[in-house]
């Protein structure tokens, strides 16, 4: 599961301390499966027991079992951020609330939980906060990129970035160990059909009409050259990418410009598993590359309500 390191002007944990946030995050992950795979065996343990005890009390005198979490011991290297990691997700009711019955419907629920867990580091520090809007939260081209890609990789979803004391906003950036993919993705009917040239505008048709779209390259050549730009200025050596993307549509570009590479319906599944398959760890230059552009993203946020008491 991909990391959010950055969405629009949100403030991010990933801008105090990158190199920390990014490793730690990992390792939180796997001590929270391991509890999670606990928690479902205490369940399934303990509604084997109250079945049991069912057949021998009369239902006036049945309990209701609530499924609590039991306090672990901790190495103290990550003891403070497991603290908050913990203690924020008892403020919305337990550490996991009602697990699924089904234990292979575990993986789906424990991506589900996590995404939204990482939306709160997307959008928040233990100090400032930041207006999470239901739009980022119900975002699918946010939740399927960061479900379905590695670890390893980073996602900055149209970050706002202050250049030449202009705020500028830039398309989807996913940092991965081998090369920085400067992404639009495109959402359309299905099978619709987009017909790309030079100029501003686009067609894109489907059964029932035609209609008239933005190019799509336009933003996405200014963040590749930005992103460029700015990874050259900080000496963060890594490859560039600008990719259009779509998994629902066909992209008719025959002479498309130099750079872009395009994925459409037809390739968009054997990308994503080209990219599954990517089993390279975390790199030292695609933290640099990912520290070099967050340190120029904007972010608006306001103090939280306990630090300001």
């Amino acid at each position: 599961m991909a990391q959010i390191i950055k969405i629009h002007d949100y403030i991010s944990r990933y801008e105090l301390d990158p190199y920390h946030y990014m490793n730690q995050f990992i390792r939180l992950k796997k001590e929270r499966w391991k509890s999670l795979l606990k928690a479902a065996d205490e369940q399934q343990n303990e509604k084997e027991s109250q079945m049991s005890k069912a057949e021998e009390e009369p239902a006036s005198k049945r309990k209701h079992f609530f499924l609590k979490r039991k306090k672990e011991e901790v190495t103290s290297d990550i003891h403070h951020e497991r603290h908050h990691w913990f203690d924020e997700l008892e403020e919305e009711g337990g550490a996991f609330g009602n697990l699924p019955s089904d234990r292979s419907e575990l993986a789906s629920f424990f991506k589900n939980h996590l995404y939204d867990f990482q939306l709160k580091w997307a959008s928040s520090t233990l100090s400032e906060m930041s207006n999470l809007s239901n739009k980022v939260k119900h975002n699918g081209i946010l939740r399927e990129l960061a479900q379905q890609l590695p670890d390893s990789y980073f996602i900055m979803y149209e970050p706002v970035l202050q250049i030449h004391q202009a705020a500028v906003e830039l398309s989807i950036i996913i940092i991965s160990p081998l090369e920085v993919f400067c992404l639009v993705y495109l959402q359309a009917e299905e099978d619709s059909v987009y017909i790309g040239t030079k100029n501003r505008f686009w067609e894109k048709k489907t059964a029932a009409d035609t209609a008239s779209v933005l190019n799509p390259g336009i933003s996405l050549f200014r963040t590749g050259s930005v992103v460029s730009q700015l990874l050259k200025e900080k000496q963060a050596d890594i490859p560039v990418q600008k990719l259009l993307l779509t998994k629902t549509s066909y992209i008719d570009y025959p002479e498309p410009p130099y750079g872009l590479k395009i994925i459409d319906k037809r390739s968009a599944e054997e990308w994503m598993q080209k990219q599954q398959k990517n089993t390279a760890p975390i790199k030292h230059h695609q933290m640099k590359a990912a520290k070099a552009l967050l340190s120029f993203c904007l972010s608006d946020s306001y103090r939280r309500k306990e630090w300001l008491d």
